[in-house]
Parts: structure tokens; C-alpha cells; sequence
């Protein structure tokens, strides 16, 4: 159980940690945690763990937003780089899984499957210029059949393997 009023508590590395500790002394409950490095995190504890809902952000401006489990992202999340890189989707132990959606800083965007960290499954990919692609993705790549729709209505079909036109 948590002890109910937040404590301060900075360690010999420089880290420091603002928030509530078991009874054991350790991190347990909502507390924030900021690393010499520039990281922070605010968010949930258990046992010494991020668990549960947090806001992780590292000192290169990365932002992760989102549940966590035994310190990986877990659940649902939404993750952006300083670059304008954007993920917003599920996790599954510190790598997109299920559905989600990225965006890319230059506007291209894919909605659709991941699994193990890549676009595998059905998906859409869509460009600034309206065209769009609808087809399944293998490990980050095109791959069987798909429609290519041109945003003047004209569209194409075809059969990809591993990114490549049959």
C-alpha cells in the first residue's frame, strides 16, 4: 500500500523522485521520477515499476503519452518525436501491436495493423496529395493485392510481394 503523502527523495546519481513510496521505501502510487539525463516520467508505481497511466519524455523531446507495464508501453499510447514523427495506437510490451496510426512529418500517414513493431496486416496509406493506398503489409512492406486510388477517382489495382509489383 502506498504511503498517502508524496516524498522527495534524490539519489547519489543525481535522479530524483517526487511522489508516494510502500512501505518498504519503495517507488508505489503516482510519483515523478527525473533522470540526470533529462528524462522524466509522472505517472503510476508499482513496486518500483511504471505501471499504469504515465507521461514519459525523454530529454531529445520524444513524448510518450499512454498505459505501461513493468516499464514498457503497454495498452494504448500515443508517442511523438521532436521531428513530428506520430504514433497513436496500441502497444504490446514496448512495441506497436494491433491497430494504430502513424504519421509521418512530411503528411504521409498508415492506419492500420502492426504487429512486432512493423506495418503487417490490412492498412492505408495515404499521401498529402489525397491518393491512397489500401492493401495488407508484411513487415513494413507492400505485399498482395491492393488499390492504388488517385484523388481525381481513377483508381489501380495490383499484387505486391515484399514491396515489390508482380
Amino acid at each position: 500500500m502506498a504511503r498517502a503523502l508524496p516524498e522527495r527523495k534524490v539519489y547519489t546519481g543525481g535522479d530524483e523522485y517526487y511522489g508516494q513510496f510502500d512501505a518498504a521505501g519503495g517507488l508505489h502510487g503516482y510519483g515523478v521520477y527525473k533522470w540526470r539525463s533529462g528524462d522524466s516520467y509522472a505517472g503510476s508505481w508499482v513496486n518500483g515499476v511504471r505501471t499504469g497511466d504515465g507521461v514519459y519524455k525523454h530529454s531529445d523531446g520524444t513524448v510518450y503519452r499512454g498505459n505501461f507495464l513493468n516499464n514498457a508501453k503497454h495498452g494504448f499510447g500515443s508517442w511523438e518525436t521532436a521531428s513530428g514523427h506520430k504514433y497513436f495506437g496500441n502497444w504490446l510490451f514496448g512495441k506497436k501491436e494491433g491497430q494504430g496510426t502513424y504519421v509521418w512529418p512530411n503528411g504521409n500517414k498508415y492506419v492500420g495493423t502492426w504487429v512486432n513493431d512493423e506495418r503487417t496486416g490490412w492498412g492505408v496509406f495515404t499521401w498529402p496529395s489525397g491518393d491512397r493506398y489500401e492493401c495488407r503489409f508484411l513487415r513494413g512492406e507492400i505485399h498482395e493485392n491492393g488499390t492504388y486510388y488517385y484523388r481525381n477517382g481513377t483508381k489501380h489495382t495490383g499484387v505486391w510481394r515484399y514491396g515489390k509489383r508482380v
